[in-house]
């Protein structure tokens, strides 16, 4: 399942949609997020100073997602062999989700990306509740540049064989 969002010169509404799937992710642990925009893994943009010296823009296509309200990164082997269920390349969907479903607890982001990317989520939170009821009385308008955000909602109850 996935969904596509435009918004303009807010940004934060674009935060207020991470904060929203990281609850239904939460509330919802047989689901798996992915959420991405014009700009890539913006998530990681969010929290640069504290990636590892592997993630770059070129190998995280499909590593990032949020699984039981957590920020999760599927990590590249340190070390070729090493660990024979993290793949070499960025994984396929269905890659993904075989690795998050048997490794969960082995992916969690670092406590630094989780509180960089949870700290932009509590502020963008706070800001669009202001705004909404703000708007609501009409005392602001919206308009701008629309920006596609494209997310993904994907099951994840059982261990699958996805080959």
């Amino acid at each position: 399942m996935f969904g596509v969002t435009k918004f303009g010169d807010n940004i934060e509404d674009e935060w207020f949609i991470v904060y929203v799937i990281k609850q239904i992710t939460k509330e919802f642990p047989e689901l798996v997020a992915r959420i991405e925009d014009n700009d890539g893994e913006f998530l990681l943009i969010e929290a640069a100073d504290f990636l590892p010296k592997w993630l770059d823009p070129e190998n995280s296509t499909n590593r990032v997602f949020f699984c039981h309200g957590e920020l999760c990164i599927i990590p590249a082997p340190r070390k070729s062999g090493a660990e024979s269920w993290l793949p070499t390349t960025p994984p396929t969907i269905p890659q993904a989700l075989n690795i998050i479903t048997a490794h969960s607890e082995k992916i969690l982001a670092s406590e630094s990306i989780r509180a960089a990317v949870n700290r932009r989520i509590r502020g963008s939170h706070s800001l669009n509740v202001y705004m909404h009821n703000w708007c609501n009385k009409g005392l602001c308008q919206t308009g701008g540049v629309d920006t596609s955000c494209l997310l993904h909602l994907i099951p994840s109850t059982e261990p699958m064989n996805w080959a």
